[in-house]
């Protein structure tokens, strides 16, 4: 009798052994399953920008042979792809910040700041050539960017894209990772002497560094 009820508490204790495991192994599968949808679900968006970079490029090169006369079309359509980008990155930055950056996903990134600079020198292009009267706000902050740092960006990143949407058709907002070790950007930060971040570069004149309220980044834009 005894060795039967001893036999029976192993067996259960056997048996809640085996179940653990089982819910463990399970939720290990179903987490994993997860985590790379949405990794895969990050790098697709961002493969999508490939196409939007050939398209860059070709505006780019209509810009320098166009005439005064399609000015406004150019302007318009340019505002368009900005608002675009500028939307689908708050998209990506959503999925960034629920996910691990993998080396994948990093690479894409950076794919997608250096469009987000190619769209800034085409604006720059065009602002010179057909004389328009608009602002350009852009915003370098870092990726790698400690807790402290990183809630000061976060809070910033939320007044300029305050500050764009009170705009609108007013104002193009690039935000743009620095610390990516990319050619190009490296070379506008040594334009614009950018040593710190979170920093601003408003119409390519005016450079702010650190926090700023909203007050202090549209007494430049009036």
């Amino acid at each position: 009798m005894v060795h039967q009820i001893i036999k029976s508490k192993y067996q259960v204790f056997i048996e809640a052994l085996i179940l653990t495991f089982l819910i463990l192994l399970i939720g290990f599968f179903i987490g994993y399953f997860v985590e790379n949808l949405r990794t895969s679900e990050v790098s697709e968006n961002y493969k999508i920008f490939e196409l939007s970079a050939l398209d860059l490029k070709l505006q780019n090169y209509y810009y320098q042979i166009m005439d005064n006369s399609t000015c406004d079309s150019a302007v318009k359509q340019n505002f368009i792809f900005a608002d675009e980008i500028y939307k689908k990155g708050l998209l990506l930055q959503q999925y960034e910040d629920s996910n691990e950056l993998t080396q994948d996903i990093v690479l894409e990134k950076k794919k997608y700041v250096l469009l987000k600079t190619e769209l800034w020198l085409n604006t720059i292009l065009l602002k010179e050539k057909c004389k328009e009267d608009f602002h350009t706000l852009v915003y370098i902050y870092s990726q790698e960017a400690d807790e402290y740092k990183e809630a000061e960006q976060g809070a910033l990143a939320n007044i300029l894209r305050k500050i764009k949407e009170e705009r609108g058709n007013e104002l193009i907002l690039l935000p743009l990772a620095g610390d990516l070790d990319l050619g190009i950007v490296n070379m506008q930060l040594d334009i614009y002497n950018i040593t710190n971040y979170p920093s601003i570069i408003i119409d390519e004149k005016i450079i702010l560094e650190g926090f700023q309220s909203q007050e202090d980044i549209e007494k430049y834009l009036d």
